[in-house]
């Protein structure tokens, strides 16, 4: 979790930057904002080599928005979420399936180009913002850890490996983001999807005598509010 933090940090520090520089050079600069987010997460693996179903966790981290060009905005943040997923798996062939709860520690930093619908829009003034948003991710997670360490030699259904050799997915993803803010100008409620564009079950494939080509895309809803200060 250590490494994760710094090295969000550190990328953080520099797309900060960047934001900086785009603002004065692109934007009005009448509202930059610092806000803070606080949310819940849907989590899941579009997999065809197991059943994977999303549970709700949880999301917070900061962000800021401003002005960029005409009726758009630019706006960056840092997240750290819990997310929870569950997976089918049996001790042995004649023993009932369980459902394998597992968590997944991540962080992210994320680039969102904003189009103002409404609100600040140079065409359509109102104190209601609605904002349609995209841009990519870097997503920094841990392994997935297993909610009852019990379960690690449980036999996945249908994906050939131990419950235990399922945590060992890709460290570094990279997603693409689109959704929609709305509110006032200081409070806004927040909807976003997540689409992972690398396998992040790319290390299940170096399993020693592993009988499968593994593969999986991040799909994740993020959902939530917005107090910018």
């Amino acid at each position: 979790m250590k490494n994760i933090l710094q090295t969000v940090l550190i990328v953080f520090t520099l797309i900060t930057s960047i934001n900086t520089y785009a603002q004065g050079r692109g934007g009005e600069g009448k509202h930059n904002m610092f806000g803070l987010k606080v949310g819940a997460t849907q989590f899941n693996i579009l997999t065809d080599n197991m059943v994977v179903t999303p549970e709700m966790g949880f999301i917070g981290g900061i962000a800021t928005r401003g002005d960029f060009y005409n009726n758009w905005d630019i706006q960056l943040g840092m997240n750290i979420s819990n997310n929870k997923l569950t997976v089918p798996g049996r001790q042995l062939i004649v023993t009932p399936i369980k459902e394998i709860e597992y968590s997944i520690l991540n962080a992210q930093v994320q680039v969102l180009l904003g189009y103002k619908i409404i609100g600040n829009n140079r065409n359509m003034q109102s104190d209601f913002k609605l904002t349609a948003e995209i841009g990519p991710v870097l997503m920094i997670n841990s392994k997935m850890k297993l909610a009852d360490d019990d379960y690690e030699n449980y036999i996945i259904e249908e994906a050939n490996i131990t419950a235990k050799q399922l945590t060992d997915i890709t460290p570094i993803n990279f997603n693409g983001l689109v959704g929609l803010s709305m509110g006032l100008e200081r409070l806004r409620v927040f909807g976003h999807y997540q689409y992972g564009f690398n396998n992040i079950l790319n290390n299940l494939n170096k399993i020693e005598g592993a009988t499968q080509k593994y593969k999986g895309n991040v799909s994740m809803f993020q959902f939530g509010a917005l107090i910018y200060f």
